[in-house]
This record gives C-alpha cells, sequence and structure tokens, in this order.
C-alpha cells in the first residue's frame, strides 16, 4: 500500500508507473527522482537539505 500512496501523492498512476517499471519503458522517472524534483521547489529549511 505504500508504493500505492505515493504515487497517488504524487499524482501518478499506480498502474502506469508498475506497467513503466516493469517493461523497463522508462517513460516515468523513478519516485526518487520525482521526489526530489517536487521538494526542490518546496524549500524546507537546512535539515532537509541533501548532504
Amino acid at each position: 500500500m505504500s508504493l500505492v500512496a505515493t504515487t497517488r501523492k504524487l499524482g501518478i498512476s499506480f498502474f502506469e508507473y508498475v506497467r513503466d517499471r516493469i517493461s523497463r519503458i522508462g517513460n516515468i522517472p523513478s519516485l526518487g527522482t520525482i521526489i526530489r524534483e517536487k521538494s526542490s521547489s518546496n524549500p524546507f529549511g537546512w535539515s532537509w537539505m541533501p548532504e
């Protein structure tokens, strides 16, 4: 359920994401990449900065 919740919060279709990963199409970036991109537009202070 964690992957479903994460994709939902990011506005990505869970089934499209899984299909992209299984078929290795690569149209959808990794969730880590998407999270980093979205978080860069919402600065949370120095405690959230990557080391």
